[in-house]
């Protein structure tokens, strides 16, 4: 029987070997994650001249095409990752089908669908295909365009707020959850009667993007010191919170100063008034003259309650 045993090892080694080196293959494995300043590129729907409809392949995919070209750096428009510069992009020289199809963004026929990739497309896992295909790899990134059709130009508001969100922080929320990943995007112009572009055909279109990243779901409260709607709420807090205590701190300081500076000078400033005057008072007298005749009377300085030469006086305290 023990001729049999290096038989059977033969027979089940290479049965055995794959699974542990898959094991041992999958344990390695790590997923791409963008690090700080990444390149995060920006593909956007290919669409129809004709009528904005977006344009598949021979698949029935979804062809994305990258976002036009930026002057600054002479290539498709790229975010950073975590980075909130203000990021300026030029489209030199509107083309006549670029100016038809912002047309179409203007107008809202065809919003400007866009999307970033979730993960690096360099790295262990290359993403492909559309958005859905590869669950969770690619975040749509629709950019709201505002602006005023005419016949012969358009009216563009250049100036677009991006937001990104990041990964998810865990239940207790003690870690985040796909650190270097992007969860989710969106973009939008602003101030469309203030700040816009009047464009031809030939034309540069000057964009600036101000861009917000976020981690987890949520967004901070507004600014109390920029937003109306912000000061508002924060303004309730505030009054039931801290102006309540500062008006109890100071009616209790004004208190202490007030008892303190009467008791401490004004009280004893009365006090000696009181005293010097009801112990030693000056007065004057009233005398007639000496010939005992209807002569007219003469004061004469006398202390309080001693008569002076002449008699049949009163004193007259001040």
């Amino acid at each position: 029987m023990t001729f049999l045993l290096p038989l059977l090892l033969l027979f089940f080694a290479p049965h055995i070997h794959p699974t542990v080196a898959v094991s041992s293959s999958s344990d390695n494995f790590k997923l791409a994650t963008y690090s700080p300043g990444d390149a995060v590129p920006i593909s956007c729907l290919n669409r129809t001249l004709e009528s904005g409809e977006h344009v598949t392949d021979e698949h029935g995919i979804l062809q994305y095409v990258p976002f036009l070209a930026c002057a600054e750096t002479g290539r498709p428009l790229e975010l950073k990752y975590l980075s909130e510069d203000p990021l300026n992009c030029t489209i030199k020289s509107i083309s006549d089908d670029t100016f038809h199809l912002w047309e179409f963004y203007i107008h809202n026929d065809s919003p400007l669908s866009c999307r970033v990739p979730a993960r690096p497309q360099s790295g262990d896992r290359h993403i492909t295909g559309d958005v859905g295909v590869e669950d969770g790899e690619w975040i749509p990134f629709v950019i709201s365009l505002t602006g005023k059709l005419d016949l012969t130009h358009l009216h563009v508001s250049t100036t677009i707020n991006v937001i990104f969100h990041t990964g998810i922080f865990s239940q207790d929320s003690t870690e985040i959850l796909y650190p270097g990943t992007i969860d989710s995007a969106t973009a939008y112009s602003v101030s469309p009667n203030i700040d816009s572009t009047r464009i031809i055909i030939g034309d540069d279109l000057p964009l600036r993007f101000n861009i917000r990243w976020y981690t987890g779901t949520d967004l901070p409260l507004s600014d109390s010191a920029i937003n109306d709607w912000g000061k508002n709420r924060c303004y309730g807090e505030h009054v039931t919170l801290s102006t309540l205590m500062y008006c109890i701190l100071t009616a209790i300081c004004t208190s202490i100063a007030c008892t303190a500076w009467f008791l401490g000078f004004e009280f004893p400033k009365r006090l000696r008034r009181v005293r010097v005057g009801s112990v030693a008072g000056s007065g004057y007298a009233i005398g007639s003259n000496n010939g005992g005749g209807g002569g007219k009377g003469t004061y004469s300085p006398a202390a309080n309650g001693v008569s002076g030469p002449g008699g049949g006086w009163y004193t007259k305290k001040d």
